[in-house]
């Protein structure tokens, strides 16, 4: 039991209001574990919203001269490879040339030409490249091209073409012509016998080694083209059958005719 101060009645020892004079005797300000809830709310928002400063001086100050020094070589070496990977990027913007072109209209057909006799070509700017005429014959053979078989010859490629068509029997071409690209050909008139067509696909003619200077690339056609003439009577008329083939350079959806690289020395030869 104990006094209330104030009204002087006896009162009960845990009362915190007196029943008589309903004067509060003992304020309560919460539990302690709700106080520290707000403690720590308060120490995170604070320290969210005031973030260290961090001066130049420490930095300076901090700062070992002596350790740096040991790194300096290695920047300056990163910094050369750099440089080094940089300039390689900005000499690689042409095209890729071929280094070593040849002609394809050899000079004296009785010599065989060797890859060290063929020069160095200097890199060019892709808008000066020289390209001839469509159907521009390089060399022409007239006594294989009196008959009757025809082949049609389509360039569908972004880069010019030479065509060699090779008689299998003498290993000379009979007619090397230029083919633009993205152009068609068609060779008339080709006699009897079996050939194959070479091809060399590029860009950049030049006219004095008779050759391409860029993307230079050489390949025949793995079957040979069998032109025949045939003459046969039907009823009171004589006939007279053909052949005539049709061939792309560039690989076409359900095309058959399969090619293979040939040697840049190779395709000079014929």
């Amino acid at each position: 039991m104990k006094i209330c101060p104030f009204c002087k009645n006896i009162i009960a020892e845990n009362n915190d209001t007196c029943p008589h004079c309903r004067r509060i005797l003992v304020e309560r300000i919460g539990t302690p574990y709700r106080q520290q809830s707000q403690t720590i709310h308060q120490e995170v928002k604070t320290s969210t919203n005031k973030r260290p400063k961090i001066h130049l001086g420490q930095l300076t100050k901090n700062f070992n001269w002596d350790n740096f020094k040991k790194y300096i070589p290695i920047l300056v070496l990163v910094f050369i490879i750099i440089f080094i990977s940089t300039q390689k990027e900005k000499n690689n913007t042409y095209t890729n040339y071929n280094p070593t072109p040849i002609s394809v209209i050899p000079n004296n057909q009785d010599n065989k030409i060797e890859l060290s006799d063929i020069p160095e070509i200097p890199k060019k700017d892709p808008k000066n490249y020289i390209s001839l005429p469509n159907g521009t014959a390089l060399s022409k053979n007239s006594h294989y091209l009196n008959g009757l078989g025809e082949l049609k010859i389509k360039n569908g490629t972004n880069l010019d073409a030479i065509a060699k068509l090779v008689n299998t029997a003498t290993n000379k071409s009979i007619l090397t012509l230029y083919i633009k690209a993205n152009s068609t050909y068609n060779i008339t008139k080709v006699a009897n016998g079996n050939y194959k067509l070479f091809f060399n696909l590029g860009n950049d003619w030049d006219t004095d080694i008779k050759a391409f200077t860029v993307n230079s690339s050489y390949e025949v056609f793995e079957d040979d083209f069998n032109f025949i003439i045939r003459k046969y009577t039907e009823g009171d008329y004589i006939r007279t059958q053909y052949s005539t083939f049709e061939v792309t350079l560039n690989p076409v959806i359900g095309g058959q005719a399969e090619t293979k690289n040939v040697s840049v020395a190779e395709f000079a030869n014929y």
